[in-house]
């Protein structure tokens, strides 16, 4: 009887799950299972090493050993071969960071405001809400290095605002930390813009 696959932590919550080659001359398709997706993005995008990418996925090093190489190797062929690539999603959770000037209501949301909230939504609520003062007004510090670092320390997916600098920007998408452009927003919208399952 085969062993019981255990448990892998994902964070990454891909934007786009389906890339399709523009002069495909077959219909045949490749998924890039969650964990894959989770491995490609810890140690390819945050340069984690392999022991510490294993570490934040709850896995063995030799386990996540496996999973890159499966992950790199899919990809290779879906590049090098033309092959639709569809990235499967767990959806367990999300954590979505905003920059607001009140803890109350949500408006006028950009970088610079006084505080940040970092929820993490799991199972239609909210897993974890922290609320802190920003870094980048408390302390004058430059968005693009304050907020990039705390939010991927917190696993961030989704970072929510009306503004937003180029440098943050960038900094933001390297991390894999996608973004949504609201003036506003409320508890209930969270909850229903970040939809979970299991």
């Amino acid at each position: 009887m085969p062993r019981r696959k255990c448990h892998r932590q994902t964070s990454y919550q891909p934007l786009c799950t389906r890339f399709t080659p523009q002069d495909s001359v077959h219909n045949a398709s490749i998924t890039l299972l969650a964990e894959e997706s989770e491995a490609l993005y810890l140690m390819d995008l945050m340069g984690y090493y392999q022991e510490d990418a294993a570490q934040k996925m709850e896995v063995s090093r030799s386990t996540f050993a496996r999973i890159i190489k499966s992950a790199r190797y899919k990809v290779a062929l879906a590049l090098l071969g033309g092959h639709h690539l569809n990235l499967e999603t767990s959806r367990e959770r999300y954590t979505v960071a905003l920059c607001s000037e009140s803890l109350s209501e949500f408006s006028h949301l950009h970088p610079k405001a006084s505080y940040i909230i970092i929820a993490t939504v799991s199972m239609g609520s909210f897993e974890t809400w922290l609320e802190y003062d920003n870094p980048v007004v408390s302390e004058g510090l430059k968005p693009s290095s304050a907020l990039s670092e705390m939010f991927q320390r917190h696993g961030v997916n989704f970072f929510i605002t009306s503004t937003l600098g180029h440098g943050l920007q960038s900094t933001l998408l390297s991390k894999g930390i996608h973004i949504l452009s609201k003036e506003h927003t409320s508890k209930e919208e969270l909850l229903r813009l970040f939809p979970t399952h299991s």
